[in-house]
């Protein structure tokens, strides 16, 4: 699995969806909070080179996706080594069986 980090705003209800979206899928992914980096939000401007920055944004191995659809990044996160039967949700269904 490829490291992951996502640069969200709390106030992005967008944000709170990708991110709840990512824990059930059983991502392992570092949370930038750019309300409370200045640096931060100042570093991925400079990277987005003249794009909008819109919350949230994925970084992963350098590459930007800014604010994906999550039915894009559920083939993204296939597309970086997790594959669907990681999700939380399915394993728990296993157990029950």
């Amino acid at each position: 699995m490829k490291s992951i980090v996502v640069y969200y705003s709390p106030s992005c209800a967008f944000s709170a969806g990708t991110i709840a979206f990512l824990v059930s899928r059983g991502a392992d992914a570092e949370l930038v909070n750019l309300d409370e980096h200045d640096d931060e939000r100042d570093a991925l401007e400079d990277k987005l080179d003249g794009r909008k920055l819109e919350t949230p944004t994925l970084a992963v191995d350098g590459e930007l996706h800014v604010a994906p659809p999550l039915s894009e990044l559920k083939d993204m996160l296939q597309d970086w080594g997790l594959p669907d039967d990681a999700a939380p949700h399915t394993k728990i269904r296993e157990a029950e069986s």
